[in-house]
């Protein structure tokens, strides 16, 4: 339609008049169901009143059906050897509580098999990719490109930490709070020797702040000093993230001759090799040491003890992922957010 100067009303000017972006009306327009109720009541109303009609156009596929530019793209950036794991235990439970948010909300998603490995690798991606929104796992080799990203309003949310003059979105759980409350409940049963076992990335010394292990890291030294025990640097071991160095971590304590009565692990799979480890030693769990993971994978109620651990929640964290893609998508913003997390007391622990 026309007004009476024989203009065409277009998507931009709908848009211009609600303070919303084109693509925002478009999918209003079309029915898309992660436009919100009062912005497609808003839309419809303006479209009325301007007496806009859009041009006839070939059907399209229903969003989350076949439209990529419509599907959430999932990214590990972290290239597998030849019949490498996709993930680790953790981030697979991550994977199925983001499923199970798009699965509610109707759309589908895809894991991407590309694997950004620095800023210019992930803006290449970002920018030839047929996605519009991304949830990524993990950002410490990405910082500065994100946050180029993020000032431009990309539909890009984060799994990971949160960090001053950060302005890309990320989703986390307080590491920190994580690691000292694990750390504080083994003194105050009388531990003394408390080792730490957690991998660090091969990132450079200014990115460290970006790594949720040294957030973990930093909650175990500050239970120490609140506690009044000395921080040994001999005890804090940094092995890769699989239940193999989580053995060797014991195994080099314990050849050279290393004295601990508890272990603080950075994740249940760290914390199961660990425990195999000091069986094989003939150390008993939790009469010699005390032992607390972290994450709460499924294996960890089943082990032998049962193993106590800081449980993240992965179905509240897909949802919070979800919610604030699909927000960004429809041309919001959305603001970072840190979830809480809780220690669970189990076997491994003794009290």
């Amino acid at each position: 339609m026309e007004d009476v100067e024989g203009r065409k009303f277009t998507l931009k000017d709908i848009a211009d008049e609600l303070g919303i972006s084109t693509a925002t009306v478009s999918r209003a327009i079309a029915g898309n169901t992660a436009i919100s109720e009062d912005t497609r009541e808003l839309v419809i109303q303006a479209v009325a009143r301007l007496g806009y009609s859009p041009p006839k156009r070939m059907p399209k596929a229903k969003p989350g059906r076949g439209d990529l530019s419509e599907q959430v793209c999932i990214v590990l950036p972290v290239a597998l050897g030849h019949g490498g794991q996709l993930g680790n235990p953790f981030e697979l439970s991550l994977l199925g509580g983001i499923g199970a948010a798009l699965r509610e909300r109707r759309r589908d998603f895809s894991i991407s098999w590309q694997t950004p490995h620095d800023d210019q690798t992930l803006a290449e991606f970002i920018e030839t990719a047929p996605y519009r929104g991304f949830i990524f796992f993990g950002q410490s080799q990405f910082h500065d490109a994100l946050n180029r990203f993020g000032a431009a309003n990309r539909p890009i949310v984060i799994w990971g930490v949160e960090t001053e003059g950060q302005k890309y979105c990320s989703v986390g759980t307080d590491n920190f709070e994580g690691g000292f409350r694990a750390t504080r409940h083994l003194i105050r049963t009388g531990r003394k020797r408390i080792a730490f076992f957690g991998s660090m990335p091969p990132i450079a010394e200014a990115r460290t702040a970006l790594s949720q292990i040294a957030q973990r890291l930093e909650g175990y030294k500050a239970a120490l000093e609140v506690e009044g025990l000395s921080f040994d640097p001999d005890i804090v071991q940094t092995p890769f993230s699989s239940r193999y160095e989580g053995a060797d971590a014991v195994d080099n304590l314990v050849e050279r001759g290393i004295a601990f009565d508890s272990i603080v692990a950075a994740s249940d799979v760290v914390a199961l090799g660990a425990l195999q480890a000091l069986k094989r030693h003939g150390l008993r769990v939790p009469e010699d040491v005390a032992l607390i993971g972290y994450d709460d994978i499924d294996v960890a109620s089943f082990s032998s003890p049962q193993l106590s651990t800081v449980r993240q929640d992965v179905i509240k964290a897909g949802n919070m992922l979800v919610s604030k893609v699909l927000r960004m998508m429809d041309g919001h913003r959305a603001a970072s957010e840190r979830l809480p997390t809780e220690l669970i007391i189990r076997g491994s622990c003794g009290a």
